[in-house]
């Protein structure tokens, strides 16, 4: 069975799709905590809004796809794939962040009746110098999510990229066992030194918790161990009909992983579901890379769509629904207010995709590339 999708760069378009499906739920999930739709969260469509499932699946996916970079044959030097991962995730926050700012300051934000408290809870200020300078710089242990709920997971990833070459380095010379060990015990480890500090771990993920990035680098750990081992993954999915079995399980672990919760609260809780999870999205990630019609359903045009803008989908959102919201407070407004916000998320990411996200990677590119020829212009420079 030939390999789907595969590039000679090693890119992989049902991965890209996977990541617009999961930016969708996260969409999903953060309209289901709006007042006049809180109650699905309470019944079987749950399963249709799992935000945090879906940002385990963005960890797990970039653990994979870095590493991939990290390890092809044209390699990468450390600065440039900082400059790529700056350019690729920090610019259009940035883009994203002034603009949200220049939002609450022009429109009036008060709490809104029927709004609820997740959605009250964001720009509510007020916001100081210090706060702001912390939404900047990632630093600080502040409350990540007052400004664009979706950055405390950026905040991790932006983190995790700066160890990652050493990260590869090591998973690359282990066996696939060893790294997904390791990576449980450092999420463990995680966990623990939460506790010390008598926090919850949900609330330390929102608040950029220094102690919970080591929880995420597990998960990165692991998305690096599937892309180094894939070779020995894929066969054995291959063999046996193994493959269909694997995927049904792994669909399961990840839709309904989080019932754990309802068995075992707090910091156990978290950690079985999270990696629970983690298991779950594995599984789907590999199955992507061998069945051929799984990969070709991803691969369809409008799940394709979503890959290509979902990181502009999973930033811009929440600042259309709560614009939105805003601006038609009044109760007798509501429905026309969330429909409105369900109508443009999907255009204002796109024209974020194409205006700023899409130059903000050739930006990376361009730096890159001057960079390489200026060093190949001094090392020419007779003496």
């Amino acid at each position: 069975m030939k390999e789907p999708s595969r590039s000679d760069t090693q890119h992989f378009h049902q991965l890209d799709a996977l990541r617009g499906v999961a930016a969708l739920m996260v969409v999903i999930n953060h309209f289901v905590l709006v007042g006049p739709f809180e109650w699905i969260l309470r019944s079987p469509l749950r399963v249709i809004a799992l935000g945090h499932e879906a940002v385990i699946l963005f960890f797990i996916l970039s653990g994979f796809v870095l590493t991939l970079q990290l390890r092809s044959s044209r390699g990468i030097a450390y600065r440039d794939f900082l400059i790529k991962r700056i350019c690729r995730i920090y610019l259009p926050y940035l883009v994203v962040l002034v603009v949200t700012f220049s939002i609450v300051d022009a429109i009036e934000v008060k709490p809104v009746a029927w709004l609820g408290r997740w959605g009250n809870g964001v720009w509510s200020g007020p916001f100081t110098g210090t706060e702001i300078a912390d939404h900047l710089l990632f630093i600080g242990r502040y409350k990540a999510g007052q400004m664009i709920p979706v950055i405390w997971s950026l905040i991790y990833e932006l983190r995790i990229s700066l160890v990652m070459p050493l990260i590869v380095y090591w998973v690359a010379r282990v066996s696939g066992r060893a790294a997904i060990s390791a990576a449980v015990g450092i999420s463990l480890l995680s966990f623990v030194l939460v506790l010390l500090e008598r926090d919850d771990p949900n609330s330390a993920n929102f608040n950029g918790d220094w102690a919970m990035t080591l929880h995420y680098l597990g998960i990165f750990i692991a998305g690096a161990a599937l892309a180094v081992h894939r070779a020995t993954w894929r066969q054995w999915l291959m063999d046996g009909g193994r493959l269909c079995p694997v995927l049904a399980g792994s669909l399961v672990l990840y839709f309904v992983s989080r019932s754990v919760l309802s068995l075992t609260s707090g910091a156990v809780g978290q950690f079985l579901f999270d990696w629970l999870v983690t298991a779950g999205a594995a599984g789907v990630i590999c199955a992507s890379l061998v069945s051929v019609r799984f990969a070709a359903l991803l691969e369809a045009r409008p799940i394709a769509f979503l890959g290509r803008i979902s990181y502009s989908l999973y930033l811009t959102h929440t600042i259309v629904l709560l614009t939105m919201i805003h601006l038609m407070a009044s109760k007798a407004s509501m429905w026309l207010a969330m429909l409105s916000a369900a109508a443009l998320v999907i255009p204002v990411a796109t024209v974020m995709h194409h205006l700023v996200e899409r130059r903000a990677m050739m930006l990376g590119q361009f730096l890159i590339a001057r960079r390489i020829a200026d060093a190949a212009a001094r090392a020419n420079q007779p003496y």
